[in-house]
């Protein structure tokens, strides 16, 4: 009878192979996500080279990381959570880092330090992103901690955006110089970055509210 019960349970996973783990992937993605915001953040506090090319390594890292888990995706007989859902946070999660990369690229391409503005909105990111992280961990365990931590990631989005009008009024004083426009283009791209976060924080919220 057990061989019996054995054989079936094999010929099952073989027509219907068993769904892989996406709350583990997402929340490994998440990591690397938290990983490069605290590499920028330690970046605007001290600038060097060595910061700049393991941000590089991390935007591989990710694009490896996304392939894998769409990759994943796409073959999954079944998903534990709306297939949508986890394309966008998988997608969602990766352009936080890419904008990250892009802000780097434009601080070395146009010769512009860190300045308070800058330091003060990658506080509330990396704020943001560890919410989010701890969310994605909680997903499958404790769905009314990751709706927390979501709205979390989204409040730091707001004081994002004030900390942004912020700048550029005090940006803005006087006649206008290359200067200015250098560190406009800087602020614009940590703007994005955390428009990113909070797409990816109403994720998070959206696939709660399918859980329970």
């Amino acid at each position: 009878m057990a061989q019996k019960e054995g054989f079936l349970s094999r010929l099952i996973d073989r027509v219907i192979p068993k769904p892989p783990d996406f709350f583990t992937l997402l929340a490994e993605q998440s990591a690397l996500v938290t990983e490069t915001i605290s590499n920028l953040h330690q970046y605007m506090q001290q600038p060097n080279e060595a910061l700049a090319e393991l941000l590089t390594e991390e935007e591989h890292a990710a694009d490896t990381l996304k392939i894998r888990n769409l990759h994943q995706l796409n073959r999954a007989f079944s998903t534990p959570i709306d297939r949508e859902d986890i394309y966008r946070a998988i997608d969602g999660l990766d352009w936080i880092i890419t904008h990250c990369k892009s802000t780097i690229n434009e601080m070395l391409d146009l010769d512009v330090k860190p300045d308070k503005h800058m330091q003060a909105v990658m506080d509330e990111m990396l704020k943001g992103c560890e919410a989010l992280e701890r969310g994605f961990r909680q997903l499958e365990t404790y769905p009314a901690g990751a709706e927390k931590e979501a709205h979390s990631a989204r409040h730091a989005h707001r004081r994002i955006e004030r900390l942004y009008r912020h700048s550029l009024a005090e940006l803005f004083q006087g006649e206008v110089t290359a200067e200015m426009l250098k560190k406009r283009e800087i602020y614009h791209h940590l703007m994005d970055g955390s428009r990113r976060l909070h797409s990816a924080a109403n994720v998070l919220h959206d696939i709660f509210v399918k859980l329970v």
